[in-house]
């Protein structure tokens, strides 16, 4: 229980911005293992501080206005951490085409123009979804669309390779992977409880996860962590843009 505590700790503190009073966090092969089937748990709570956010926003403001607001802090509550990804990942596939290397361009701290725009466009076309989805007051397939982009990290990474010391492979060294992905069916049922059009986000969010990250993997020769945050950001602006078309 107290690896599971520790996995929820470590999620919550390093994929959002939500503060988490814990000292000593004990941070072993299991704690990796437990916290990509906690990433869900993570997208459901972000989630659902936004709903109520918005909630309350609507007794103050025009609802329209209200859901552009709770929309923004959404990228903020979890630190834009993805989209710093999306960036150095544009910027790492332009620079392959002239043969520069693609992991140092990414590792660098600057980011070029061509990132830095198609970033914007991004965050245009995801604060705009996002705040379309919750004016128009469809929080369940929120809920869900922030759990799902998060849950296809226990299914599909098995699939690609890692540097040796990163938390991706030690996650998936340790033994129990299985177990794990068989309590991240709990996701799935939950929102199959609660929700509708489940089984369709569910296909497309494994299928748009797969296909990207695979042709980043192809492009690069390698997939590390900007990776996958762009990879997140993609099928989470891919599975918005579903369900819009779904209920509007």
């Amino acid at each position: 229980m107290k690896t599971v505590l520790n996995a929820f700790y470590f999620a919550l503190s390093y994929f959002s911005t939500i503060p988490v009073f814990v000292k000593n966090m004990e941070i072993n092969n299991e704690t990796y293992k437990y916290t990509l089937a906690l990433l869900p748990l993570v997208g459901a709570i972000i989630s659902a501080f936004v709903i109520v956010l918005n909630l309350g926003l609507n007794e103050l403001f025009n609802p329209l206005y209200a859901s552009f607001i709770s929309a923004v802090v959404y990228l903020a509550l979890y630190g834009f951490l993805h989209l710093e990804a999306v960036c150095d990942v544009v910027d790492a596939w332009f620079a392959s085409h002239g043969g520069k290397d693609a992991y140092k361009i990414m590792k660098e701290p600057t980011i070029g123009a061509i990132g830095a725009l198609y970033t914007f466009s991004f965050v245009l076309l995801k604060v705009g979804a996002i705040t379309y989805l919750l004016y128009e007051e469809q929080y369940v397939l929120f809920f869900i669309i922030c759990m799902f982009s998060r849950l296809n990290f226990i299914y599909l990474l098995g699939y690609f390779k890692f540097a040796k010391d990163s938390f991706l492979s030690l996650a998936f060294q340790d033994a129990g992977v299985g177990k794990v992905k068989l309590f991240s069916l709990l996701y799935i049922v939950f929102a199959l409880f609660i929700g509708s059009y489940v089984l369709v986000l569910l296909f497309v969010s494994l299928l748009s996860f797969y296909l990207v990250l695979k042709k980043l993997d192809k492009q690069f020769g390698f997939v590390n962590g900007d990776c996958l945050g762009f990879t997140l950001e993609h099928v989470e602006l891919i599975l918005l843009n579903v369900a819009l078309a779904l209920v509007v």
